[in-house]
C-alpha cells in the first residue's frame, strides 16, 4: 500500500501543475464544484473580472453573473446534476458576465464538465467579447445607415451583379420607373431601356466590366406604363481587392425635363430663324422680282415670236423647237428661283440631313447675285471640289449664309474698297468645312468686334441686333460656329465653321 506521504506529495505536484497551467491560459478559466462554487480561478480571470482568487474562492459563481442569471443559476446546476439536461454544458454561448464593481460585458462562455475517481467538477472558459460587439455594433448601424442612404436618396439607384442582373433597387427608382423593388429584381438592368439600345448597353456593361471603373452616357429607358423617358446613365462597377468584378451601381438620372427644354428651345431657334428669314426676304424683295421678272419677259417675247411664225405661215420645225426649249429654260429659270424663295419662306421643322455645301452656295448666290449686279459689283464664289458632306437644316444654312453676304453688301454701301463680295466654300482639317464671306467693307470698330453676337447689339441705324445672334444660334445647333476676322483689304470676313458629316 503506498505510503499516505507520498500520495500527498503527488496531489500537490498535480495540484501546482494545474495551477500553473490555469495561469498559463490566455482566456479566464473558471472552475466551480458540483454544487456550483468556485474551486479555481486563474490569473486571466482574475484580471477581467477585477477579484482575487482569494476572493471568490468558495463563493457561488453567480457572484460573477448578473441578474437575472444569477437567480436562474443555481436551479439550472441543480436540474442538470439530477436530470443530465443539457442547456449549455458542451454547447456554449454567449451569456453577459459581471466585474467586481458591477459593470457587465458580453462574454463567450464554454462550460465542461469533468470527473475523477475523488472529484467531480466543471470548467468555464470564458472570452469577452466587448470589442467583437462593438465592431459588431458599428457594422449593423453603418450597413442600417448605407440602408437608409440607399433607399432614401433622390437619385434613382440599382445595385447589379457583373451580369446585369438587379439585386436591390432603391425607392426613387421605383417610383421613376413604375416598377416595385420585387419586379425590378427579376429582371436585368438593360430590360428597362428600349429594345433598340439594348444590345449596346449589354456591350458597355461587358466592357465596363473587363476594363472600365465607369461610364455615362444619354440613353432612353421604357417604364412599366410604356412611357418613354430620355435619361443619363452614369454606371460604376466594383472589385475586390484582386481587381475582380464584384457588382455594378447604376444611377439613372431623368433628363426628360431637359429634353423638354430642349426642344423648347429648338422650336423657339426655328421660329426666331423663320421671321429672320422672311424679314430678310421682304428686304429682297425687288431683287427677287427682277429675278423672276427676266425669266418671264424672255418666255413672253420667244412666244411672240412663235406667234408671229406661226401666223406668217413660215414654220421652221427646227427654229420652232428652238424656241420652245428657249422657253423651256427660262421657265425652269424662273421656277428654280420660286422654289429657292418658297423653301426659304416656309415655316417647317429642323431637320438633319447630308448636304452638299456646293449646291447650298449655289442656290443663294442666285438669289442674291441681282442687288450686286444692280450696283456694279461681283458675287465671286469659289467651291471647292468633292467638299464632303455636313449634317444639318439647308435652309438655316442658306439663311446665314444668304444674311452674311447681305450685311456685307449693306457695309460696301456705307463704303466699300473694292468691287465684289467672294464666297468660298473649303475643307478644313479633313474635320470641318468653311463657308466664307467677305467684303471691301469699312470692317468693324474694336468695339463693335467684342459685342457683334450681342442680341439686340447693331451697327446699323434701322436694325434690330437680332440677326448675327440668330445665325450663331443656328450655328451652334449645327455643332459647328460662326466667327469673325478683319480681312487684308480692311474689310470683314465671316466665317461658318460645319462639322463634317460622320459616314
Amino acid at each position: 500500500m503506498p505510503h499516505k506521504g507520498a500520495n500527498h506529495r503527488r496531489i500537490s505536484a498535480a495540484s501546482v501543475r494545474l495551477t500553473a497551467l490555469l495561469d498559463a491560459a490566455v482566456d479566464p478559466i473558471v472552475l466551480i464544484d458540483p454544487r456550483g462554487r468556485i474551486s479555481g480561478f486563474n490569473r486571466a480571470a482574475e484580471a477581467v473580472f477585477g477579484y482575487s482568487e482569494a476572493e471568490v474562492i468558495g463563493k457561488n459563481v453567480s457572484v460573477l453573473m448578473p441578474q437575472p442569471y444569477r437567480d436562474e443559476h443555481d436551479g439550472y446546476l441543480a436540474r442538470y446534476v439530477e436530470t443530465g439536461s443539457r442547456r449549455i454544458i458542451g454547447i456554449g454561448r454567449e451569456v453577459v458576465a459581471q466585474r467586481k464593481d458591477g459593470t457587465t460585458f458580453p462574454i463567450d462562455l464554454s462550460v465542461g464538465e469533468f470527473k475523477t475517481d475523488a472529484e467531480r467538477g466543471f470548467v468555464g472558459i470564458l472570452r469577452d467579447i466587448t470589442q467583437r460587439k462593438r465592431q459588431e455594433a458599428e457594422i449593423r448601424e453603418a450597413t442600417e445607415e448605407l440602408r437608409l442612404i440607399f433607399e432614401n436618396t433622390p437619385t434613382p439607384v440599382t445595385i447589379t451583379d457583373i451580369n446585369g442582373h438587379v439585386l436591390n433597387a432603391n425607392r426613387a427608382c421605383e417610383i421613376l420607373l413604375g416598377y416595385s423593388a420585387q419586379e425590378l429584381k427579376e429582371m436585368r438592368h438593360s430590360d428597362l431601356v428600349v429594345e433598340e439600345d439594348r444590345q449596346e448597353i449589354r456591350a458597355e456593361f461587358s466592357k465596363l466590366h473587363q476594363e472600365g471603373e465607369r461610364f455615362g452616357r444619354e440613353i432612353r429607358y421604357r417604364t412599366k406604363d410604356g412611357q418613354i423617358m430620355y435619361a443619363l446613365l452614369q454606371a460604376g462597377v466594383a472589385r475586390d481587392t484582386k481587381g475582380e468584378p464584384l457588382l455594378m451601381i447604376c444611377e439613372v438620372i431623368d433628363r426628360s425635363r431637359v429634353f423638354e427644354v430642349a426642344k423648347e428651345a429648338e422650336d423657339l431657334r426655328t421660329r426666331l430663324a423663320h421671321v429672320g428669314r422672311i424679314g430678310t426676304l421682304g428686304e429682297m424683295v425687288s431683287g427677287i422680282a427682277h429675278e423672276v421678272n427676266q425669266p418671264l419677259t424672255a418666255i413672253a417675247n420667244y412666244a411672240s415670236a412663235a406667234r408671229r411664225l406661226v401666223l406668217a405661215g413660215a414654220v421652221d420645225p427646227e427654229e420652232l423647237a428652238e424656241i420652245h426649249d428657249k422657253i423651256a429654260i427660262q421657265a425652269e429659270r424662273a421656277g428654280q428661283v420660286i422654289r429657292s424663295l418658297r423653301n426659304m419662306a416656309r415655316k417647317r421643322e429642323f431637320l438633319r440631313e447630308p448636304l452638299d455645301c456646293g449646291m447650298l452656295v449655289g442656290e443663294v448666290t442666285k438669289l442674291i447675285d441681282f442687288e450686286l449686279r444692280a450696283r456694279g459689283w461681283k458675287l465671286l464664289v469659289s467651291i471647292a471640289a468633292k467638299l464632303p458632306p455636313v449634317l444639318g437644316d439647308g435652309v438655316q444654312i442658306q439663311q446665314v449664309l444668304l444674311n452674311l453676304i447681305r450685311n456685307a453688301l449693306e457695309a460696301m454701301i456705307e463704303k466699300a474698297s473694292g468691287d465684289f463680295v467672294q464666297v468660298t466654300a473649303a475643307p478644313v482639317d479633313g474635320s470641318w468645312i468653311d463657308i466664307t464671306v467677305s467684303d471691301c467693307g469699312p470692317g468693324l470698330s474694336h468695339d463693335a468686334e467684342d459685342r457683334l453676337f450681342e442680341p439686340f447689339f447693331t451697327t446699323k441705324s434701322q436694325g434690330m441686333g437680332l440677326g448675327l445672334s440668330i445665325c450663331k444660334s443656328i450655328m451652334s445647333a449645327h455643332g459647328g460656329e460662326l466667327q469673325y476676322r478683319r480681312n487684308s483689304r480692311g474689310g470683314a470676313d465671316f466665317i461658318m465653321r460645319l462639322p463634317v458629316s460622320s459616314p
